[in-house]
C-alpha cells in the first residue's frame, strides 16, 4: 500500500512540474503579448502625432491657398479695372504658382517661387 501511493505522490510530482512548466510559459507568452500591445501602443502615438502635424500643415497650406487665389482675383480686377494691355480679364487658370518641394523630415513652412503668369499667344 505504501508503495502505491509513493508511486502515486510521484506521479502527482510530475503532474505538478509539468504544469509548472506549462503555467510559466503561459506567463512568458502573455508578458511577450502585454511587451508587444505597449511597443505597439508607442507606435501608434507616434504615427497619431505625424498625422496631427501632417493635418496642420494640410490646413495651413489650404489657407495659404486661399490667400494666394484672393490675391491672383485682386490683382485680376485691378488690371480689368486699369484697363490693361488686354481687353479681355485673365482668368485664374493663366496664373501658376510653385511651392518647392516639402521636406521629408521637418516639416516647416513652404518658400514660394515667385508668381507665374502664362500668356496665351
Amino acid at each position: 500500500r505504501s508503495a502505491q501511493l509513493e508511486k502515486e505522490v510521484a506521479m502527482l510530482r510530475e503532474k505538478i512540474h509539468h504544469l509548472d512548466d506549462m503555467l510559466k510559459s503561459q506567463q512568458r507568452k502573455v508578458r511577450q503579448m502585454i511587451e508587444q500591445l505597449q511597443n505597439s501602443k508607442t507606435v501608434i502615438q507616434a504615427k497619431d502625432a505625424v498625422i496631427q502635424e501632417l493635418k496642420e500643415r494640410v490646413a495651413y497650406l489650404e489657407a495659404e491657398n486661399l490667400e494666394m487665389h484672393d490675391r491672383i482675383e485682386h490683382l485680376i480686377e485691378q488690371q480689368v479695372s486699369r484697363g490693361g494691355h488686354s481687353a479681355r480679364a485673365r482668368s485664374k487658370s493663366e496664373y501658376v504658382s510653385r511651392y518647392r518641394p516639402l521636406p521629408h523630415k521637418r516639416l516647416t513652412g513652404p518658400k514660394l517661387l515667385p508668381l507665374i503668369r502664362v500668356v496665351e499667344t
